[in-house]
């Protein structure tokens, strides 16, 4: 499938270039990283060059002309790094196609490109709707277009538009899913992958709701097998998984089926610290981490922002003393956009924990010797009463975000807070981009998936 992906700060900075309520033509060009698995190429917008309005030659209603010498900077750095070109300009009075001059106008543009970068990987080009819909088509080097099949933005809401041949629904299976989101939501999650790290505690009721949402596709990440301790949360676990050791995933598996929507399972019984989970994720629509280690929820993060996935993040904490007496139980959801706020510049981990925890995985020896690091992956009390609820809040946030249908606006929210005790649940604002996580935003592939040394691979990818 040939796709794009722009996160909302780029997509907003865009549409306000593109219509500045002059109903001209204007124009912009985007550096993407590149994302290649299977039969996917993704072009993930890295940063954008607005092509200021005195500086093209012509601005009409229907056409645009600019000095194309102005991305040089651009293609130099595409060159370096196997990076794509994206050019996008707008039809202030609508038309979903390419005119006959759009046609001459990227041919020109796309044969430089080419003749230049000597690559055989695709660039695109886009065009923005007054309504704020995009649609395109990729150029390859024998220069016949071929339409991009998909265009997502993870933005504040989670928009989406398809342009190939979907699956049909089950309507009579939905049908209660139907009256309350209506047909094009269902269409919309029976076309989604989604990708949920950790299958326990809390992962375990999302996958449950996903799964009779009629999610297409799940990609499940969780290395442990069931055992007695966690049947009190599990779903669909039995005394015999347990004696069994039967891995987490397999109970996953097996409950999906059972349930028959047609969901697809992709299941992986490894850490996520692992490139084949890594490319796996990197394909999904929405990710979910439910997780408790500080390591899985930084290399979620990690995936989010190289390949603009928005990401919610479950937290759960019971202060208990072991003797049957509760202090406090606290749940929190976030949502993180890429390019925004993250996990880290929340604080919901530090540095040291990071390195504590990657040196725990790596070197269990080491970080048992070491009474300088920061203590991780300490068990904590967990019911299934208590995870249900922040697993509840995080799947109505995803569908919150892809149908709008409460009254607070998804940009003024990015985290909510549950307090049990007081009976409470409040919800945050986290305008500040993270410095750390901000500098990689689009990158995509790279040798150094992630840009971490245990992902590193001289061998090329799919």
């Amino acid at each position: 499938m040939r796709k794009v992906k722009i996160a909302g700060l780029h997509y907003d900075e865009l549409k306000t270039h593109l219509f500045p309520g002059d109903n001209k033509e204007a124009v912009a060009v985007a550096l993407c990283g590149r994302s290649q698995h299977e039969q996917n190429h993704t072009l993930t917008v890295m940063e954008l060059l607005l092509i200021p309005y005195d500086k093209c030659e012509e601005r009409t209603s229907d056409r645009v002309t600019w000095p194309t010498a102005m991305i040089n900077a651009l293609v130099g750095k595409a060159q370096k790094d196997n990076l794509a070109i994206l050019k996008i300009h707008c039809h202030p009075g609508g038309g979903d196609f390419f005119s006959g001059y759009d046609d001459i106008a990227d041919h020109d543009l796309f044969e430089h490109l080419f003749a230049w970068l000597q690559t055989d990987l695709p660039h695109a080009s886009c065009i923005m709707l007054p309504d704020g819909r995009l649609f395109g088509r990729f150029f390859g080097p024998d220069l016949k277009p071929q339409p991009i099949q998909k265009i997502t933005v993870a933005g504040a809401d989670i928009q989406e538009w398809y342009y190939d041949h979907g699956m049909s629904l089950d309507e009579h299976m939905h049908r209660r899913n139907l009256q309350a989101f209506g047909k094009g939501t269902m269409e919309r999650l029976s076309r989604m992958r989604i990708g949920v790290v950790g299958c326990s505690g809390t992962g375990s009721p999302v996958i449950e709701q996903l799964k009779r949402l009629g999610v297409g596709e799940l990609v499940v990440v969780d290395p442990d097998y069931v055992d007695v301790h966690n049947l009190n949360r599990i779903i669909g676990t039995t005394r015999q998984d347990a004696l069994s050791q039967v891995n987490k995933i397999t109970v996953v598996e097996r409950e999906v089926e059972k349930v028959g929507f047609g969901t697809h399972v992709i299941a992986f019984a490894r850490d996520i610290v692992d490139r084949d989970v890594v490319k796996e994720l990197s394909q999904c629509d929405v990710l979910f981490s439910c997780v408790d280690g500080v390591e899985a929820r930084h290399v979620l993060n990690l995936i989010s922002t190289f390949y603009l996935v928005p990401l919610l993040d479950l937290g759960v904490k019971l202060d208990a003393d072991g003797m049957g007496s509760i202090d406090g139980i606290y749940a929190s959801v976030h949502y993180i956009q890429p390019g925004g706020s993250s996990l880290l510049s929340r604080g919901q981990y530090t540095l040291e924990q990071l390195r504590a925890a990657s040196i725990k995985r790596a070197s269990p020896e080491e970080y048992h010797r070491n009474e300088y690091l920061a203590a991780v992956n300490e068990d904590t009390p967990a019911v299934i009463s208590v995870n249900i609820i922040p697993a509840g809040y995080a799947v109505n946030e995803l569908l919150a975000r892809i149908h709008a249908y409460r009254f607070v606006a998804s940009q003024d929210i990015d985290t909510i807070r549950i307090h049990f005790n007081l009976v409470k649940v409040l919800h945050e604002r986290h305008p500040s981009p993270c410095a750390f996580f901000s500098k990689y935003l689009g990158w995509g592939d790279r040798d150094l998936l992630l840009n971490l040394l245990e992902l590193g691979d001289d061998q090329n990818d799919d």
